[in-house]
């Protein structure tokens, strides 16, 4: 009999809070000798400023979390001395690399912005990590989804603080005779996955009340004018779409 040790990562809520929960998990294992088929446990990265949970199958992040303050959005390091890197903490086999985008016609999108690490230079660093990043429309990830950032880091000025988990989605589609599929394009050499759509949820809280927000945005060109609202889903869809749960109470 040998004890296994692995580390349970969730999203929970504390206090009526989107926050993190990391805690050690000791159960029994029965087997006599050590199984070279047993899986590593997941990929959950924690850097200055933001955590992810890392999905191996489509190379990217499976969700991306982050706090936001005034406080945190102050300074101004700057992004252009920094560039997109494979991230060291991911098993080569499961990278993305910067070949992976070159002539896919897809920007490389921050799912944690950049523009919310200005606070310092490592933080501001930590942003280009390829782990942090995914296939986005140049449109969308120039224009619409850089409007629903800005507006996510407005809140900051009203509240005391703002917290965002935001990550991709691969939703299905209806296609011949009714039936619907999960279809979606890949690209480089290591197949990174392009999703067809991603979310972005918050909670801005201000005292003892909390105010949550969520949205699911296609993968595709989004007229400006567009209003923001027509995007907003509950929390319970973006939880079912993207595979996480969250503690139950929360609002």
């Amino acid at each position: 009999m040998r004890i296994f040790t692995g580390l349970l990562t969730s999203l929970i809520f504390l206090n009526g809070c989107l926050h993190l929960d990391t805690k050690q998990e000791t159960q029994l294992v029965s087997f006599k000798a050590p199984n070279a088929l047993q899986p590593d446990p997941a990929i959950n990265i924690e850097r200055e400023g933001y955590s992810l949970a890392y999905d191996g199958r489509i190379r990217g992040a499976a969700w991306v979390y982050e706090e936001l303050t005034a406080a945190s959005l102050e300074n101004n390091a700057d992004r252009s001395h920094f560039d997109f890197m494979e991230d060291p903490q991911i098993p080569l086999h499961l990278r993305s690399t910067k070949d992976d985008y070159k002539g896919s016609g897809y920007d490389r999108g921050h799912l944690r912005p950049a523009a919310n690490a200005k606070n310092s230079a490592e933080s501001m660093r930590d942003t280009f990590y390829l782990s942090n990043i995914s296939p986005q429309d140049p449109q969308l990830n120039r224009k619409y989804w850089l409007k629903l950032e800005k507006y996510v880091r407005a809140l900051t000025k009203s509240n005391d603080v703002v917290y965002v988990i935001t990550g991709p989605l691969f939703m299905p589609q209806k296609g011949e005779g009714g039936k619907r599929f999960v279809q979606y394009e890949v690209i480089g050499k290591n197949d990174i996955a392009v999703p067809t759509h991603y979310f972005k949820m918050l909670q801005a809280k201000k005292g003892g009340s909390l105010r949550t927000e969520a949205y699911i945005i296609p993968n595709e060109p989004i007229d400006d004018e567009t209003p923001l609202k027509n995007f907003s889903v509950t929390q319970e869809k973006v939880a079912r779409a993207a595979g996480i749960s969250f503690k139950k109470g929360a609002s």
